[in-house]
């Protein structure tokens, strides 16, 4: 099976699904963005809270809303590619999604996604004190989400991944020594960490991987007036310092406390990326490479 045969035959589905769903329009004047469907999800807030500074100055007068119907990712794309009820979506770029999406080249998070630490049971302690290589990491398993493009990228470098199909159900897996550990984004972890300490889970303090990983808004294929408001106003929100306090306001900490500079970091490849020399990456993967420094 091809790299990307999974992920279209899970679009096939999903099309084919949305062609029996009702149509769900916007009012003028919204821009609808997807909403998991998660109780108190904090992973979207920096995401959602940037799409409306985006709108801000981006001129139009436009505010973001969630979407009322729930869904996970790949469906997102096909509800707002057949106008069903969004207007935009946030997701780590691929090769696959810039050719049949419209992307907006800004890297939202600087690809702080791309730098992931463990979730572990707190009873394996000692199994990652023993960790010093790749090799010793690959005779390990992670657990993964079955859509997410991590998964696709663990399993290129060589890495075990086991499979759940519902995010949540992620941390009982872990608990249950299903597989054991979980690689989380260093902006995420501590809730997590915080939400499910009560099934002995911790955060693994000495290992970490990297891969070039940059999140972009992206909007249906010809809606190029709302991809060019959203590029506009994220460059001035570079360019006048609001993206920056916003990225620090939610991220900063989080970013301090995963100390990059003190674990050992294993490189791992991203062979769903765009060539390095694609429209966008030279900043996307110099965004990714300046989190360790802190920036």
């Amino acid at each position: 099976m091809t790299l990307f045969a999974g992920f279209l035959r899970t679009l096939t589905i999903a099309a084919f699904v949305l062609l029996w769903a009702p149509s769900v329009r916007a009012e003028p004047g919204i821009v609808i963005y997807p909403s998991s469907g998660v109780a108190d999800d904090q992973r979207s807030r920096f995401y959602i809270n940037l799409l409306q500074v985006a709108l801000d100055k981006g001129g139009g007068g436009l505010q973001a809303r969630a979407s009322l119907i729930p869904s996970v990712n790949l469906r997102t794309f096909e509800r707002m590619t057949s106008g069903n009820g969004i207007d935009v979506v946030w997701a780590p770029t691929t090769a696959q999604l810039e050719r049949d999406y419209l992307p907006v080249r800004v890297p939202l998070d600087k690809g702080v996604l791309g730098w992931r630490i463990f979730l572990v049971n707190k009873s394996e302690r000692e199994k990652f004190a023993a960790v010093h290589s790749m090799a010793q990491l690959k005779a390990l398993s992670a657990g993964q989400a079955g859509e997410w493009v991590d998964t696709q990228i663990l399993r290129h470098n060589g890495l075990t991944v086991v499979e759940s199909t519902l995010y949540e159900t992620l941390f009982k897996m872990l608990a249950g020594h299903r597989f054991d550990y979980m690689p989380r984004g260093i902006a995420e972890i501590i809730g997590e960490a915080n939400n499910y300490a009560h099934l002995g889970l911790e955060i693994e303090p000495r290992l970490a991987l990297h891969y070039p990983f940059c999140t972009y808004f992206f909007v249906a294929p010809g809606n190029e007036q709302l991809a060019r408001q959203l590029e506009r106003g994220l460059r001035r929100a570079q360019s006048d310092g609001s993206f920056e306090s916003l990225f620090q306001q939610f991220m900063g900490r989080e970013i301090a406390a995963a100390k990059l500079d003190k674990r050992l970091v294993f490189e791992l490849d991203n062979p769903t990326l765009p060539p390095r020399d694609a429209p966008g990456q030279a900043e996307c993967r110099s965004a990714s490479a300046a989190i360790a420094r802190g920036r």
